[in-house]
């Protein structure tokens, strides 16, 4: 859930950039924007999935 509130987010700020910007300045709010945007997601999903691995892999164990 917490992913998907991350990206929800980023696409309402590109929503607010083109909503408020005028036409010729929203390429220079909104490609930095994009640029953080997909770096950032990356990185969640990743870290998501590491944590997603090893929560399962301690599930998964055998006790002793």
């Amino acid at each position: 859930m917490r992913l998907f509130g991350n990206m929800f987010a980023g696409e309402v700020v590109f929503i607010l950039i083109a909503a408020l910007l005028p036409w010729w300045a929203q390429w220079l709010g909104s490609l930095p924007w994009a640029i953080f945007h997909i770096l950032v997601i990356t990185i969640q999903a990743f870290v998501f999935m590491m944590l997603t691995i090893v929560y399962l892999s301690q599930a998964h164990e055998d006790s002793h």
